[in-house]
């Protein structure tokens, strides 16, 4: 079933730098950088990165994408930011701990590796998942449009896959059935409740979490808001731009500089990283696909910590946005039911610190 997804509110130096994680052939690159530099990365066999940082090379957009670059990571320092609804007359002072987002959002051969992996090893999707908006890929083999990003998966098939990506590279999976962590869960295709939620504790709609782990999962709402808008961690984007842009959505002359969206997407999507990163040098935050992101659905709460969302609602946070160019601002919050699946709605990954 494919349903599409509801809006609910409606002086120049160079250095070099040695990241501090290693990279080894069953882990994926970590870029770390600074709010202000632009990085160079060059993946060798032995799959070390090196990373040159410049201080004035902020608008390269990355045109050349590869396996090993589209599973880098960036490290986002915490701090506190006010988190803001563009669409509706609220916020609050939101403290985010320091945490890793992924560079650009999840690719279809990214997937698509995986989930052979995972097929073979006990789990079970929902949804096959296609490249962008190639409706003839739906599971098949990666093709030319690999680089683009997944779509056409529900929620619960990206937490699945969250943690099937995290056995197959040896780390501890995100999201367990039950409240001692010990079952990973596995099966985002549960017939037994279908189209409804269920608000069991430890079902694949509200699974219990292991938030202090090392494995890979979707990011909070407030952690890829605070990515989307992070300027230097004193100044944030305003909500209403699109992320990395330097005007409002609705006047801005270079927004297109920064989105695929409707005005030159030529209605399809694309290649993830084909436009310019924000300042933390993440690619998409706004537009090509919306994102899935952890939170339930509710309104904003008052000031808080590390904010998670509400325990239940019947619908999960997508963010980014797609097509319309109102959706491309960093504050628009859209849901959609955790069992929707869309060719416009991908994810992206994050780690805890």
């Amino acid at each position: 079933m494919t349903s599409t997804v509801t809006e609910i509110m409606s002086a120049t130096s160079t250095s070099t730098v040695t990241p501090t994680m290693t990279i080894t052939e069953t882990e994926t690159a970590t870029e770390i950088v600074s709010a202000t530099a632009t990085s160079t990365i060059t993946i060798t066999a032995t799959c070390t990165p090196t990373v040159t940082l410049t201080s004035t090379a902020a608008n390269t957009p990355n045109v050349t994408q590869t396996a090993e670059e589209s599973r880098v990571f960036v490290y986002v320092d915490g701090g506190t930011f006010t988190q803001t609804d563009s669409k509706k007359p609220q916020s609050f002072d939101h403290t985010i701990s320091s945490f890793y987002i992924g560079k650009y959002q999840v690719t279809y051969e990214l997937w698509y590796t995986v989930r052979q992996w995972a097929l073979s090893n006990g789990y079970t999707f929902a949804n096959a998942g296609r490249e962008g908006e190639d409706a003839t890929f739906f599971g098949s083999a990666p093709s030319a449009n690999q680089f683009q990003p997944v779509t056409t998966i529900n929620w619960r098939d990206a937490i699945v896959w969250c943690n099937a990506y995290s056995q197959k590279y040896e780390k501890t999976p995100v999201y367990y059935s039950d409240a001692l962590l010990t079952t990973p869960i596995k099966n985002s295709a549960d017939g037994s409740f279908g189209n409804t939620v269920n608000a069991a504790a430890g079902s694949v709609d509200n699974p219990y979490v292991n938030w202090n782990c090392d494995g890979y999962r979707l990011a909070t709402e407030g952690e890829w808001e605070f990515a989307a808008r992070y300027i230097d961690g004193t100044n944030w984007t305003p909500a209403n731009y699109a992320s990395g842009d330097s005007a409002p959505y609705d006047t801005s002359t270079t927004i297109g500089d920064y989105c695929w969206y409707s005005a030159n997407m030529n209605s399809t999507t694309h290649d993830v990283g084909g436009k310019l990163p924000n300042a933390l040098n993440i690619y998409d935050m706004s537009g090509n696909v919306y994102e899935w992101v952890w939170d339930n659905w509710a309104d904003y709460p008052g000031d808080s910590t590390d904010y998670r969302g509400p325990a239940y609602s019947v619908s999960r946070i997508c963010r980014s946005g797609y097509v319309q160019v109102d959706l491309m601002a960093t504050g628009l919050r859209n849901a959609s039911a955790p069992y929707t699946e869309y060719w416009g709605c991908g994810f992206r990954l994050a780690r805890t610190q």
